[in-house]
C-alpha cells in the first residue's frame, strides 16, 4: 500500500522522505523517472512503496511551482535575505528575487539582517523603498536573536527557501531559528569581502511547525526568461496600470502619457525600485535581441 511524504533530501539517486506519520524513511526513485526526463526534488509531496527490498518513490504529486536552480518544488514563500551592513544591501537582488516570486506564486518575505551592525538610518531606507508594496520587512540579527521569532512565525505551516547574497546571514538566521541543526557558516574573505558559499547541497529541515530550505547566494530568476513587456506585471506597484498609459504594451520607459511614472511623485513607487526596474528591463531587452544569435 502506498504511503505520502514530503523529500527532504536528495542525495545519490536517495531520498529522505518525512511521511505523514512523522517518521523519516530513505527511498530510491523509479527508474521510469529518468525515462520520463523528470526526477524527484526537494519539496516533492510523493507517494512510495515498499516491494520487499526497499522503499522507492513511486509518484510524484501535482506540483504548485518548481525552480531549477536551486532544484526545489512547492515553495510557499521565499525569505529574502539583505544584509545592513557587509556586503552592501544588493537590492537589484532582491528586486530579482520578488520578481520570480511574483512569477510562481510564492510570498517574499524581506529580512534585513545584521540590524547589530547597521549604521542609522540604513534600515528605514530601505523599508521605505519596499512600502508601497505590501511586502513583509524584518529588520533582525542572527547574531543578538532579535526579532528571529518574527521569522519562526513566518515559516509556521509553509515550505520556506532562504536566498540571498553569500554572506548575508541566512545559514546563521537558521541556526539562531534551530541551534540544533548547526549548519556551518562561511562568513566573508577579509580581502573581497565576498561570502564563500557553504551549503553544499539543498535540503529541507522540518521546523517551526514548517520547513526551511537553506541555499547558496544566487539568484532564482537566472533560470528564467521573460518578455520586457511582462516585467511591470511583477511589480506589485505597476501591475495593471498599463491600462492608463496611451501605449499598450507601454515599457513605463520613455513612453509619453505613462501611467505609472506619476507614481513615483505620489509616493506609490519608489525612486530607487524604479530605476532598478529601469536596469532589468534593460537586461530583458538585451536578451531578447541575442536570443537567436
Amino acid at each position: 500500500m502506498a504511503e505520502t511524504g514530503l523529500i527532504l533530501k536528495g542525495v545519490g539517486g536517495f531520498y529522505t522522505v518525512l511521511n505523514d506519520r512523522g517518521e523519516e524513511v530513505v527511498c530510491r526513485a523509479r527508474g521510469r523517472f529518468r525515462k520520463d526526463g523528470i526526477s524527484p526534488v526537494v519539496g516533492d509531496r510523493v507517494e512510495y512503496l515498499n516491494d520487499g527490498e526497499g522503499r522507492y518513490v513511486s509518484e510524484i504529486l501535482p506540483r504548485k511551482n518548481l525552480f531549477v536552480r536551486p532544484a526545489v518544488a512547492n515553495l510557499d514563500k521565499l525569505i529574502i535575505v539583505a544584509s545592513l551592513s557587509a556586503p552592501k544591501p544588493d537590492l537589484l537582488l532582491v528586486d530579482k528575487l520578488i520578481i520570480c516570486c511574483e512569477k510562481h506564486k510564492v510570498e517574499p518575505v524581506i529580512v534585513l539582517n545584521k540590524l547589530d551592525e547597521a549604521t542609522v538610518g540604513t534600515a528605514d531606507g530601505i523599508i521605505a523603498q519596499y512600502g508601497p508594496t505590501g511586502y513583509r520587512v524584518i529588520t533582525a540579527s542572527a547574531a543578538t536573536g532579535e526579532c528571529v521569532e518574527l521569522i519562526k512565525a513566518e515559516i509556521e505551516d509553509s515550505i520556506c527557501c532562504f536566498a540571498g547574497q553569500s554572506a548575508v546571514g541566512k545559514s546563521s538566521l537558521i541556526n539562531a531559528i534551530v541551534p540544533q541543526l548547526g549548519l556551518e557558516t562561511g562568513g566573508l574573505s577579509r580581502k573581497t569581502e565576498r561570502g564563500r558559499h557553504t551549503t553544499r547541497h539543498a535540503q529541507l529541515w522540518h521546523v517551526c511547525g514548517g520547513a526551511v530550505l537553506d541555499t547558496p547566494g544566487f539568484s532564482l530568476l537566472e533560470a528564467e526568461q521573460m518578455e520586457p513587456e511582462e516585467l511591470c506585471e511583477y511589480y506589485r506597484e505597476m501591475k495593471g496600470k498599463r491600462i492608463g498609459c496611451r501605449f499598450g504594451e507601454c515599457l513605463h520607459r520613455s513612453e509619453p502619457d505613462c501611467a505609472v511614472k506619476p507614481l513615483i511623485a505620489s509616493g506609490e513607487l519608489s525612486k530607487e525600485r524604479y530605476e532598478r526596474y529601469l536596469t532589468i528591463l534593460d537586461e530583458l531587452i538585451e536578451k531578447r535581441k541575442h536570443r537567436y544569435d
